[in-house]
């Protein structure tokens, strides 16, 4: 039995975060991310910061069958997006 190995994430100059694992996640502007994994994709949105200056990013806007692990991947990729971000 094989223990299964964490994803190795990548950040781009751009902010997008890649994943060994397929999904990206990429900033589309300030109130939109798109989020791919496999051949599906989805739009992401993030709301104004909050008086602790974090913005939410609302995933459960976006979560579906397609996307099982969308609130996971994204708690993955919070260290390598460029600003203060909580996932929703």
């Amino acid at each position: 039995m094989s223990v299964p190995t964490p994803s190795q994430l990548i950040a781009a100059a751009n902010g997008q975060v890649q994943s060994s694992e397929g999904w990206t996640v990429q900033p589309l502007n300030a109130d939109l991310l798109e989020y791919m994994d496999g051949r599906a994709a989805c739009l992401i949105n993030i709301g104004s910061p909050t008086r602790q200056a974090v913005r939410p990013i609302y995933a459960s806007e976006s979560a579906s069958h397609l996307f099982p692990q969308l609130r996971e991947h994204l708690h993955m990729a919070l260290p390598y997006l460029k600003g203060n971000y909580v996932v929703v």
